[in-house]
């Protein structure tokens, strides 16, 4: 059943927390971070491009660190080969359109106001 299954992983994630530094602190963080998703979960965001975002962070930053040493600190180097321009630019441009289709639907409707005087058949 569900509520047992559902228990047996709180005890087991609250062992595994507890286990390695035998600390409070970590259990009271796991508690932090199920209620930090439950309210996530009840707001309707999405899970996935968070554990994305913790999963892949990490290792993007040590990436652009090693990067920027081996380019001795030149950020032009991100955009020197076309590849890697052709994908900011794609970036840039999903980040902006958002805001531009909303600007272009308002200005749309701006434009578009229906006059006060009746119509004459």
């Amino acid at each position: 059943p569900f509520t047992v299954l559902c228990a047996l992983v709180v005890v087991l994630c609250i062992v595994g927390g507890f286990a390695p530094s035998q600390k409070m602190h970590d259990v009271w963080l796991i508690f932090a971070f199920g209620v930090g998703g439950y309210l996530l979960r009840k707001a309707d965001y999405p899970l996935a491009p968070l554990v994305l975002a913790l999963v892949l962070g990490p290792l993007m930053e040590k990436s652009f660190r090693q990067t920027l040493i081996a380019e001795q600190g030149n950020i032009l180097a991100f955009v020197e080969r076309p590849l890697s321009a052709t994908f900011i630019g794609l970036a840039i441009l999903f980040f902006v359109m958002p805001f531009l289709v909303a600007f272009i639907t308002g200005a749309k409707e701006r434009l578009h106001v229906p006059s006060k005087r009746p119509k004459i058949n």
